[in-house]
């Protein structure tokens, strides 16, 4: 039915597709806030070593950190993954005005 698992809710899939735009610098620190926000989940097939035993073909497994993010986000409770998604839209749209104002101080 959908060709990536996140496609399967279109407030995932946005929080995924905006994450991937987003330079590396950013990316992480997305990864470090959806990592803490899920870090205490019961999570039963989370095995991060597991992940890397293949040729890492997806945009997001050039970052180990930034991998392990999409992994926990991947295997939470469906509710819990909209929720995380809601939460890193919020955040990276805070952390990407924070940059731009920067940005803007070091041009001026």
């Amino acid at each position: 039915m959908f060709k990536r698992w996140y496609d399967a809710d279109s407030v995932v899939s946005r929080a995924i597709n905006e994450l991937e735009k987003q330079p590396e610098e950013i990316q992480v620190r997305c990864a470090e806030y959806i990592i803490s926000l899920l870090k205490d989940v019961e999570i039963e097939k989370l095995s991060l070593e597991d992940q890397y035993n293949y040729i890492m073909r997806r945009w997001y497994d050039k970052n180990i950190k930034v991998s392990h993010a999409i992994e926990y986000l991947r295997l939470s409770p469906k509710e819990l993954r909209r929720e995380t998604a809601l939460k890193t839209l919020d955040y990276l749209k805070e952390i990407t005005e924070e940059t731009d104002e920067i940005s803007e101080e070091e041009n001026s």
